[in-house]
């Protein structure tokens, strides 16, 4: 194993070691660490990084429109005024739109206990890109169907409907389209209200009866997801292809919130910190790798805080190192494969199961090289390179959501704070939630808190906001 010697100092500290020994000469070594290395953060960039996202927190939540405008964070009004108290009781439909594939549920509330059905649809893929009419005319019928198999037409339901779309919400159940992201590129629906396009296709069916109480995202879906598992949870958080957070807050916290009345002294905020560091505030955190990805997205110069390692591009940055190295001649001989020059041949799931490896076993290494057309050209050295490589990544994906999620705990306060997860990144990766747990446990030290894996926050959340929703009578 090697130490962070001096040489790889940024600023006036050190790095983690990945614990990964790679048995190369030292003038190798050091090119390689000096690649590979410059993706982690120093403990001082943790700390500007933490700085940074609680002074554009207050940004976001203050009346001055000045100070809004400059931040990168939304700090959306979600309008959900309670967690789950075991008080809720009925039949509550969910609606969980999300991308081609979506859900239609029924969660069966008694004395907060809950019993859910679901069933999977999808949008077909002509829909994508055409009006948005006949998206919502889509998810209408979707809704039929379900009813009409669960033998529930005759009854008039609740719904909630997560919309996992960048939205400006100005009521429970009224959320202004932003932007389509994913596969979907409709020509119009930006700037509605994608409630009442959904309630317009529900009229002009006219053979279903539901009431679409609440809008919500996936992220506010698993903080409610996680109140029903745990009562002591402020905190949702999505970590799989994208990212984002949502947490309590207080009330009197939320200055430009004009309209405050006194049903609760709470509200949940949809921080949308994937696009955090798009006004250039994380600029210092950034690799030439990074700027690539950027580059490369659809959405270039935006969403800066999820493409620095969330799963749908920490794949990519690997790769992207990897070729570097290759091109420099410190990888499989200099030996470049068509298929390491191609976007998405490496994933979040080769890079999730090579820290797996050890040095006598690398099977999963074996697999993601015999992807990357490189199987025949590799060494024992090349597979530690990449090991290396991968468990920096670890680190520095640690490192990013360890330090906001410490934000989060030192700001709200909370003696014992629970964090519900859901994402494929922190599903599969082995050893994200003990390396999160250690790192939140010394950036946030007077806080307890516990991660907790919330999955479904999307589906069943939506249906614990509307059962909330009526037991509140809010809109």
């Amino acid at each position: 194993m090697f130490s962070t010697s001096s040489t790889d100092q940024l600023s006036m500290d050190s790095k983690p070691d990945t614990g990964v020994t790679i048995p190369l000469p030292p003038d190798k070594l050091k090119q390689v660490r000096a690649v590979v290395d410059a993706l982690m953060l120093t403990e001082g960039q943790v700390s500007q990084v933490m700085t940074t996202l609680q002074a554009e927190m207050w940004d976001g939540l203050s009346r001055d429109q000045v100070r809004r405008k400059n931040t990168s964070l939304q700090m959306e009004n979600t309008y959900v005024r309670s967690l789950l108290n075991g008080k809720e009781d009925g039949d509550f439909l969910a609606l969980d739109l999300g991308g081609t594939n979506f859900r239609v549920l029924m969660c069966k509330m008694r004395g907060g206990v809950c019993e859910s059905i679901s069933r999977n649809y999808n949008v077909p893929i002509p829909k994508l890109h055409g009006p948005a009419i006949e998206v919502f005319d889509h998810l209408a019928e979707s809704i039929f169907l379900f009813m009409k198999e669960e033998n529930i037409l005759d009854k008039r339901l609740p719904l909630g409907f997560t919309f996992s779309f960048p939205m400006v919400q100005e009521g429970l159940n009224k959320g202004i389209l932003v932007t389509w992201t994913k596969s979907f590129a409709c020509p119009d629906g930006v700037g509605q209200d994608a409630v009442k396009m959904l309630e317009e296709a529900i009229d002009r069916r006219g053979d279903i009866k539901v009431d679409v109480v609440a809008v919500l995202n996936d992220t506010t879906g698993t903080l409610m997801a996680g109140s029903y598992l745990d009562k002591k949870c402020g905190i949702g958080l999505i970590m799989g292809t994208g990212c984002n957070a949502a947490y309590v807050e207080k009330i009197n916290n939320v200055e430009k919130w004009e309209d405050k009345d006194e049903v609760t002294d709470v509200v949940v905020i949809d921080i949308e910190w994937g696009a955090f560091g798009d006004n250039g505030s994380l600029d210092f955190t950034k690799t030439e790798f990074d700027e690539v990805i950027d580059a490369h997205s659809n959405w270039k110069g935006s969403f800066t805080f999820e493409k620095l390692f969330a799963g749908h591009y920490i794949g990519d940055l690997a790769r992207l190192v990897l070729l570097r190295l290759t091109e420099q001649g410190l990888l499989f001989g200099g030996h470049v494969s068509e298929q390491l020059k191609t976007w998405k041949s490496f994933t979040a799931a080769h890079l999730s199961n090579i820290v797996r490896d050890t040095e006598d076993d690398t099977n999963y290494t074996d697999k993601a090289l015999e992807d990357l057309g490189l199987k025949q050209k590799a060494s024992n050295v090349d597979k530690a390179v990449i090991r290396h490589l991968c468990w920096a990544l670890t680190h520095r994906a640690t490192q990013f959501i360890s330090a906001s999620l410490a934000v989060l705990l030192n700001h709200m306060k909370w003696s014992e704070n629970t964090i519900a997860i859901d994402g494929s990144l922190y599903r599969y990766h082995p050893y994200l939630h003990d390396m999160m747990t250690e790192k939140l446990a010394e950036l946030a030290p007077d806080y307890k808190c516990k991660l907790i894996l919330a999955e479904d926050g999307s589906g069943r959340g939506a249906a614990f906001v509307a059962a909330v929703a009526v037991r509140m009578q809010i809109k």
